[in-house]
């Protein structure tokens, strides 16, 4: 199989606290259905997908988000798995109208604050992984049970015409390439299909999708969702089975079908991952990318851009071998990579930006000490407590962005109701007095001053950030280091044919 010999083995994910913690009466009790029907509640979905909005809006700097090709059936998103919830929010917000089930980990819909309750009610569906079970953490028997269950649900859903979003990895990683997918996915996909088959309507695809983020466990990072063309789900031939799936009785497809069906999704997940043995061999393969197009006379001016011309590089490196190239770039992404910079910090004429706009900078503070009042008492507390959780948890750096998308969630639900009762009481009682009636008023006009002072904020932010950025290319400029950088990338350049 393509990609095989280079994919990391299948090893057990390492188990947070929460995992290790089994919720059997919580995990029966969770909405399933074997119907075709959609196992969560419609009106919450488009209530939270509306929520959604503000940490979709907050988290991202940049966004490059393709639609999903017109399909006629169900739709089975696929992605590496690299920024824990994030992936699966991103995935949702490509297409927030096509109501989506999904399989996670039974944890998720039992035991995380906030994260349970909202699981449940959109439909998700929990799974007990094999990692739970080799510990003695799930008996065998139950988690047999419950994930048949589960599997079923997704693959009805499927066959409805809902949409669903499995990482077939089956763990959440840091990997820069993508790991052996689990058969869990292909097996819903082709009952799915099955089912469809049944009901005599059109069957489920899978849709690979290529999440690309700069840094993905950093805050206002870039990102482009990418959606390649989908991969067809073939139906179990046998008769009898797909008989027994209509009845709600989940049956194992043949085996070969399902191997065939991963190694044909391997092939299409494999390439718009990224694909690296490392990510210092990404990394230099980035830097390349950009040296390859300053030498073409037009930088790379979007992350899109950025992540196909990487792709590229990568292409013609395994077509042209040439490790002394390859040490180079590898030696030179290093130093930038260890002064937080990337590619984007060289200019056309091969030396490093050093010219920070002090002006950007400063008018970047003043925007956020202007908007702080207003986003430190609304967001600070929250914002300050994802920051503080999202350094400590055990989950892995993966996890790390997904407390920043909870506190954004949280917020306009909880927090700035909250915030805005102080506000009119204050006001009441120190200016002057308002009519109690008025109050619902005040609070939809004040979520919505919250919201747009965030952004304000965040604008502020993003220029610092940009005079920062610059900055540090000033300092890596007047070091040993740079001189270095500026001696290395001199050298690739001579040695750019092999990449054209």
């Amino acid at each position: 199989m393509e990609h095989e010999s280079t994919l990391p083995k299948d090893i057990a994910p390492e188990l947070s606290k929460r995992a290790k913690k089994i919720n059997m009466h919580k995990l029966e009790s969770v909405p399933w259905a074997h119907d075709g029907s959609h196992p969560g509640s419609a009106w919450f979905w488009k209530f939270i997908t509306t929520i959604l909005l503000v940490p979709w809006s907050y988290l991202f700097r940049r966004k490059e988000v393709e639609k999903p090709h017109q399909t006629d059936g169900g739709r089975l998103c696929v992605a590496t798995h690299v920024n824990g919830l994030v992936d699966p929010i991103c995935i949702t917000m490509s297409n927030p109208k096509q109501r989506m089930v999904t399989l996670g980990r039974h944890d998720l819909t039992t035991s995380v604050p906030v994260i349970s309750w909202i699981a449940r009610r959109i439909g998700s569906q929990p799974v007990i992984r094999k990692a739970e079970q080799i510990e003695g953490i799930a008996e065998a028997e139950f988690a047999h049970h419950l994930n048949q269950r589960s599997m079923l649900t997704v693959a009805h859903s499927l066959s409805g015409g809902y949409c669903a979003i499995i990482m077939p990895e089956g763990v959440g990683h840091q990997d820069s390439q993508l790991r052996h997918l689990r058969t869990g996915s292909m097996r819903s996909a082709i009952n799915a299909a099955s089912i469809a088959k049944e009901r005599n309507i059109p069957p489920p695809v899978f849709q690979p999708i290529g999440l690309h983020f700069r840094v993905h466990h950093w805050f206002r990072t870039d990102l482009y969702l990418e959606q390649v063309e989908p991969v067809l789900v073939p139906h179990n031939p046998i008769k009898e089975d797909r008989q027994k799936l209509m009845k709600g009785i989940w049956v194992e497809p043949p085996e070969d079908l399902v191997l065939k069906l991963r190694d044909e999704l391997t092939r299409k997940l494999a390439p718009i991952s990224r694909d690296a043995p490392d990510w210092e061999t990404y990394r230099s393969w980035q830097l390349l990318a950009h040296l390859v197009a300053i030498n073409n006379g037009k930088k790379l001016s979007t992350y899109k851009k950025e992540v196909l011309a990487t792709r590229n590089v990568r292409e013609k490196i395994r077509q042209n071998n040439s490790p002394i190239l390859q040490k180079k770039a590898i030696k030179a992404s290093k130093i930038l990579h260890s002064c937080d910079l990337d590619g984007r910090i060289i200019n056309n004429d091969l030396t490093i930006s050093n010219k920070p706009n002090l002006i950007k900078g400063i008018f970047g503070l003043f925007i956020m000490i202007l908007c702080s009042p207003l986003t430190v008492s609304s967001t600070g507390i929250q914002a300050l407590l994802a920051w503080y959780l999202g350094n400590k948890t055990d989950e892995g750096i993966d996890a790390r962005t997904t407390y920043h998308m909870i506190a954004a969630m949280i917020s306009p639900i909880s927090i700035w109701p909250l915030v805005s009762l102080i506000y009119f009481i204050i006001i009441d009682n120190i200016f002057f007095n308002l009519p109690a009636l008025s109050f619902p008023f005040f609070l939809i006009f004040s979520i919505f001053i919250y919201h747009y002072c965030n952004l304000l904020f965040l604008q502020g932010y993003d220029m610092w950030v940009d005079f920062k950025f610059t900055l540090n290319g000033k300092i890596l400029n007047q070091s040993k280091d740079g001189s270095e950088l500026i001696k290395l990338i001199e050298e690739i350049n001579t040695n750019l044919d092999v990449l054209k």
